[in-house]
C-alpha cells in the first residue's frame, strides 16, 4: 500500500475513530489498532472497533498502490498530530512495517495484517430513519449525561431511542434522575423502533455530529448503525426492558417557580462547595418571589444565598444533590426554566423548551 493524504484530513479521520481503538473493554491486542484500507484510487478508509462499537470513515487520498494494514492507533495519532501541515505519505513494506513521511520527517512503525482485524457487520440502508443532526445532537446533550455507569444495572447504561409516527423520543435515567425529550420530525420511511443504545456509542456519535446536515439511523437485529456523511458508527444494542419512565414523571404541581438558569446554576455550584459525604445535599427554600439556596456541613461550615424568582404555590423546603442539578442546568440552552414541586419527599421536575423534562429525586436534609 502506498498513499498520499493531507494531514488535516487524516487528523480529522483519526479523531473521528480514535476514541474506540484501545478502549478499556477491548479484549484482543489488535483492537488497539486502526485498519487503513484503500478504496478505488482516491479514498482511504479508516476503521476502529472494540467489538461493541465500530467506527468507519473515509478520507480523500491519492492511492499510488492499493492495499491495507492495521497500525497502533495511539502511536499513529501522536505521530500525525506532530507533523507539519501539508501532504503525508504512508507506505507499507512486505514485513508490515509502515513508513510515514512528511517534509523531512520520517517514521517507521510496525503494523499487523488486516486478516486478524474484526469485520464490521453489513447493513441495509433502506430501513433508515433520517433525522436532522442538530436535533439528535441537542437531544443527546440533554439526556446522555443522565444515563448510568453502574454495570449491575446494565439496562440503564444507555439511552432509550424510540421512534413512532413523526415523533422521536430520547430517555435516560440512572435511577436517581431521569431526562426525557420528545421531538417531531418528518419520518419519510414511516419506520418505527424502540432500542436502548449504549452510552459509549452515543458519546462517539455525539462527537461526530454537526449542527447542520442529516444523520441516517439504521436499526438492525441486536445492533444499530448511524451514518453521518462518510462516517459510520455501528453499535450493539443493550438487551432488556427499559424502566417504565412515564410513571416517574410527576403529574401534580403544588409549587411552580421560574428561575434564571445561569444565576441558579452559579448559586448551586457555590452551595455545593460546602457539601460533604456526610451532608451531600443542598437545601432549596421556595419563598414568595425568591429562592434561598443553602448548604451546611459539620466541621466545615455553611453557605446561604438568595435569588429572585417567580414562585406560585405553597412555600416549600427541599433537598437535592447539587451535581445532579448542575448537570441539567449546564446542558440546557435557555435563559429561564420552570421548576415544579409536589412535596418535599417527592421528585422535582425541571421543564425546558420543546417539552424537555428532567426529573430529580429529593434528598433528606440533616
Amino acid at each position: 500500500m502506498e498513499i498520499k493524504v493531507l494531514k488535516s484530513a487524516l487528523v480529522k479521520a483519526l479523531t473521528a475513530v480514535g476514541g474506540i481503538a484501545g478502549s478499556k473493554t477491548a479484549t484482543l491486542p489488535i483492537l488497539a489498532n486502526l485498519l487503513l484500507e484503500t478504496h478505488g484510487n482516491n479514498e482511504l478508509q479508516v476503521v476502529a472497533t472494540d467489538l461493541e462499537v465500530g467506527i468507519s470513515t473515509k478520507v480523500p487520498a491519492e492511492v499510488i498502490k492499493d492495499g491495507s494494514i492495521t497500525v497502533p492507533s495511539k502511536k499513529l495519532q501522536d505521530i500525525v498530530r506532530e507533523l507539519a501541515e501539508g501532504e503525508v505519505e504512508i507506505s507499507v513494506a512486505k514485513n508490515n512495517t509502515v513508513g510515514i513521511k512528511s517534509g523531512k520527517a520520517y517514521f517507521k512503525i510496525m503494523g499487523l495484517p488486516k486478516e486478524d482485524f474484526p469485520k464490521l457487520p453489513e447493513f441495509k440502508e433502506e430501513n433508515s430513519i433520517q433525522l436532522e443532526q442538530a436535533m439528535l445532537k441537542d437531544g443527546l446533550s440533554l439526556t446522555l449525561f443522565a444515563s448510568s455507569s453502574d454495570e449491575t444495572r446494565y439496562v440503564l447504561n444507555g439511552v432509550l431511542f424510540y421512534v413512532k409516527g413523526n415523533k422521536v423520543r430520547l430517555v435516560a435515567t440512572d435511577g436517581r434522575r431521569l431526562a426525557y425529550i420528545e421531538k417531531e420530525f418528518e419520518n419519510k420511511n414511516k419506520q418505527s423502533c424502540e432500542m436502548i443504545i449504549p452510552a459509549k456509542a452515543l458519546y462517539e456519535i455525539s462527537k461526530n455530529l454537526a449542527w447542520e446536515g442529516t444523520v441516517n439511523v439504521i436499526p438492525a437485529k441486536n445492533q444499530v448503525v448511524f451514518q453521518i456523511g462518510d462516517t459510520y458508527v455501528v453499535s450493539r444494542l443493550i438487551e432488556g426492558n427499559f424502566p417504565n419512565y412515564e410513571q416517574v414523571i410527576p403529574k401534580e404541581e403544588k409549587l411552580k417557580s421560574n428561575l434564571n438558569r445561569e444565576e441558579f446554576l452559579q448559586s448551586v455550584r457555590r452551595a455545593s462547595l460546602l457539601t460533604s459525604p456526610e451532608a451531600p445535599a443542598i437545601k432549596l427554600d421556595f419563598l414568595k418571589n425568591k429562592v434561598l439556596i443553602s448548604s451546611r456541613s459539620p466541621n466545615m461550615g455553611e453557605s446561604k444565598e438568595e435569588i429572585n424568582a417567580t414562585v406560585d404555590g405553597k412555600e416549600m423546603a427541599i433537598g437535592f444533590n447539587p451535581h445532579y442539578m448542575a448537570d441539567v442546568l449546564k446542558n440546557m440552552d435557555v435563559e429561564s426554566f420552570d421548576f415544579c414541586l409536589t412535596d418535599p419527599d417527592k421528585p422535582g421536575l425541571v421543564k425546558g423548551k420543546d417539552g424537555y423534562l428532567y426529573v430529580i429525586m429529593p434528598m433528606q436534609l440533616n
